[in-house]
Order: C-alpha cells, then sequence, then structure tokens
C-alpha cells in the first residue's frame, strides 16, 4: 500500500532513518510469529511427551512466549499508529525506549533458561548393532534410550527448540537496536524542547520589558560627537 505524500513527508520531517526502524519492527514481527509458533509447538510436545523435573511443565520454554507475543504485538500496532494514526508524526520516543527495553531485557532470561533447559542436550549418537537395528529396551540397553531410533519425538522436541532460540535472539538484537536508537532520539526530543523552551522564555522576557529596558538594551540610532555634529549608526551619513 503506497504512503501518501502527507505521510511520507511528515516521516522524512520527523525522523530522516524511519525506513530503517519500521524494517527492523517489521522483521521483528515476523520473527516473533515464527518463534511463537516455534515455542508453543515445543512446549506442547515436551508436556505430553516428558516430564519437567524442575518445575510445572516445560516452563523453560513457554516463558519465552512473554517477550515473543509482546513483540509480535506491539510492532504492528507502532507500524500501524505512525503510518495510519498519525500519518508520519512521529511518536515520542520514551514510548520505544521503555517498551523495547523491557522486550529485550525479557528476552535474556528467556535465552538463557531455553538454552540452559533445552532437550536438545540429551542427543545422543545411536549403536547400532551388527544387523543395522538399535536396542531401544532401556533394561537391556539404556545408552540408546534418547537416541534418535528409540525416541524420535526428542529429536523434533530439540530441532524446534533450537528454531524457536535462533529467532528469539534476532528479536533480542533487533529490540536492542532499536533501543538504543530511542535512546538517542530521546535526547534529541530533549535538546529540540529544552531549546524551544529556552527560545519562548527569551520572547517572554522582551515582551515583558518596560519602555525605559526594552529601550536600554537596544543599540544607539544617533551618537552626537563633540562637535556637535552627528553619525547616524544605521546609515552612516554626517550633518554638521
Amino acid at each position: 500500500m503506497p504512503l501518501q505524500a502527507e505521510t511520507r513527508r511528515n516521516l522524512y520531517e520527523g525522523d530522516p532513518r524511519w525506513p530503517v526502524k519500521l524494517t527492523l519492527r517489521a522483521a521483528a514481527t515476523f520473527f516473533a510469529f515464527l518463534g511463537m509458533i516455534l515455542f508453543a509447538v515445543a512446549t506442547s510436545l515436551a508436556n505430553k511427551n516428558f516430564i519437567n523435573l524442575s518445575g510445572g511443565g516445560d516452563w523453560t520454554d513457554g516463558m519465552t512466549l512473554a517477550p515473543i507475543t509482546l513483540s509480535f504485538l506491539y510492532n504492528p500496532i507502532v507500524i500501524s499508529i505512525l503510518l495510519f494514526v498519525r500519518r508520519g508524526r512521529t511518536i515520542h520516543p520514551a514510548w520505544h525506549v521503555a517498551m523495547d527495553l523491557i522486550i529485550w531485557g525479557l528476552c535474556v532470561p528467556c535465552i538463557v533458561f531455553s538454552v540452559d533447559g533445552g532437550l536438545f542436550w540429551l542427543w545422543i549418537t545411536a549403536q547400532y548393532n551388527d544387523d543395522g537395528t538399535v536396542d531401544c529396551d532401556p533394561d537391556y540397553n539404556p545408552y540408546d534410550e534418547f537416541s534418535r531410533p528409540c525416541d524420535p519425538v526428542l529429536y523434533t522436541i530439540g530441532g524446534t527448540e533450537i528454531a524457536g532460540i535462533v529467532f528469539l535472539f534476532l528479536i533480542f538484537v533487533l529490540h536492542l537496536t532499536l533501543f538504543v536508537f530511542a535512546c538517542i532520539d530521546t535526547k534529541k526530543w530533549r535538546s529540540a524542547a529544552n531549546r524551544a523552551k529556552s527560545e519562548r522564555n527569551n520572547i517572554e522576557l522582551q515582551y515583558h520589558r518596560s519602555p525605559e529596558e526594552y529601550q536600554a538594551h537596544q543599540p544607539p540610532a544617533y551618537t552626537p560627537s563633540a562637535g556637535g555634529s552627528g553619525v547616524m549608526a544605521n546609515s552612516a551619513v554626517k550633518y554638521s
């Protein structure tokens, strides 16, 4: 959908880097969508087939849905408000500082716990018999209990977890980058606001001066000379 000329003009006037930022938010939305599906599938399969001894259910994968879902909801809202509601007029960057900080901040512990609690750590190389088969009886051959031929769903879950962690890491990088942009924009916003406030105060000070104070701060229009003649300061014409 092409942008209106007014919206495009407002975007460039408000922030020349808007194409980069909107591209990053669109990419984060796409990665969040994929990551949400992957971790939801991994959590569902893990809860059906395994018992997590360190907590209720597959919480290490389930907790990742918090920053992923937040990213999936927040970024489209920002894009829609900026392009279609405010028509290119910038949103105060403090909102992005707060939200991007929350998202990438939540990503850090989620990445750590999902990597540490991933079922892919249980992967082993199967030991095949001479006839090419694998004995999956844990009482007879406990080593191959978690091999791919004996427990293929473990490898499905592990592969799904790895893919989800990759997308979660990409979301972390994108929102950290957007957070840095938002911090820079907030500093510029505050500087511009301080300049505008200073200029407004100067105008108000000039406006509220008495005529004597105003005249005292003006350059002299006529300076008499010692011989009774003078020079007009603005025209440099001599009179005698």
